[in-house]
């Protein structure tokens, strides 16, 4: 799915109180996401916060992966469950090296 269609939802590993059934879990839905299976977890990104929508492509893609690092860095997400979550995201399989599981080749 396109970056702004992907809504990312995560829970921070050390939020075992606030949502225990998806701690240390990452997700990527539709947005908008009708199932709501975004609002198990804690945590949300991507397609839902207006200013992506409105961002020139370059800061979008900035955006993609810094809410990556924040997601493995800060909130300790296991950095494959990131990596196989992300692999949704067109842009994100196009910008990762070549090589890489999944990896989309322009």
């Amino acid at each position: 799915m396109k970056q702004l269609e992907a809504l990312i939802a995560w829970t921070p590993t050390h939020w075992e109180d606030v949502k225990p059934d998806t701690v240390g879990k990452v997700v990527v839905v539709p947005f908008p996401d009708e199932t709501g299976l975004s609002n198990l977890y804690a945590m949300t990104g991507g397609a839902c916060y207006a200013d992506q929508h409105s961002a020139p492509e370059w800061q979008r893609l900035a955006m993609l992966f810094i809410d990556f690092n924040t997601i493995v860095v800060r909130d300790g997400i296991n950095p494959q469950e990131a990596h196989r979550a992300f692999i949704a995201i067109d842009e994100y399989r196009l910008k990762i090296a070549p090589d890489q599981q999944g990896a989309t080749k322009a």
